[in-house]
């Protein structure tokens, strides 16, 4: 797959939008609904970090959800902590829970370890030191090469609670501030693979889009537009027609 990455000049995207776009892509991949939230935080952690993130999501984007969380296999280790095969999974889909279970360990007992085998890209683990902050916890990611592969040992330590924004997530409050550095064409990129998560444009979507409803014979059902250019006919067939003739004129 073609990488883009080009001496173009940076877009400075807002968090919103940095989140708004990623989600949208990760909705279009067939990954479980419930943990996408996890992933996009993971994805813009990754980014902020200087690790793969938003290129490497472009690049890597139709094989994320490759390997499923059906494949990870956990146990506990002889130390207290938890091994976990992931059978090849990403370390995006994984960092979150990863980060939660190490943590939790820690505050049972002053110090938290797990090991993880056959991930997918482990060197994107190291998100889990930034997620470990927000549960007010150190976490410490080194990668081994031993005999069956590599293993990745997550470790997380308790610290003091976070008492504003640059303690829970300096990266994060860097990112509000500042917003995130984003090559110009990959942004475009991105941009455009997000808008395949929107409904096509028809007369059902545009009569159910806002705050109304127009029915087949003209009623609005909801709150009048107050906008005064507001104008009914653009919601029937015929005039959506003629706005799809002319955007397949202009291309």
């Amino acid at each position: 797959m073609t990488t883009v990455s080009h001496p173009h000049r940076a877009f400075q995207v807002a968090l919103r939008e940095c989140r708004l776009v990623t989600e949208r892509i990760l909705l279009t991949l067939g990954l479980p609904q419930g943990c996408i939230p996890a992933i996009r935080e993971s994805i813009i952690l990754s980014h902020a970090m200087g690790l793969g993130g938003f290129q490497h999501l472009h690049d890597i984007r139709q094989t994320l959800a490759q390997v499923g969380y059906g494949a990870m296999q956990m146990k506990e280790a002889a130390n207290g902590g938890l091994d976990i095969d992931g059978g090849g999974i990403h370390a995006w889909l994984i960092a979150q829970t990863v980060a939660d279970l190490a943590v939790d360990i820690a505050r049972r007992q002053g110090s938290g370890t797990v090991r993880l085998f056959n991930i997918s890209v482990p060197e994107e683990l190291a998100v889990v030191e930034g997620l470990a902050s927000r549960h007010g916890a150190r976490a410490a990611v080194e990668i081994h090469r031993q005999a069956g592969g590599l293993a990745t040992m997550v470790t997380a330590t308790n610290t003091s609670r976070p008492r504003d924004l640059d303690h829970w997530d300096p990266y994060l409050a860097d990112g509000i501030r500042h917003h995130f550095p984003v090559d110009e064409q990959l942004w475009q990129a991105l941009y455009h693979l997000s808008n395949a998560a929107l409904a096509p444009d028809s007369v059902v979507s545009r009569r159910h889009a806002g705050p109304v409803i127009l029915l087949d014979d003209g009623t609005i059902v909801g709150r009048l537009p107050a906008d005064d250019d507001f104008d009914p006919q653009m919601l029937k067939k015929a005039e959506i027609n003629k706005i799809n003739e002319g955007a397949v004129d202009g291309n």
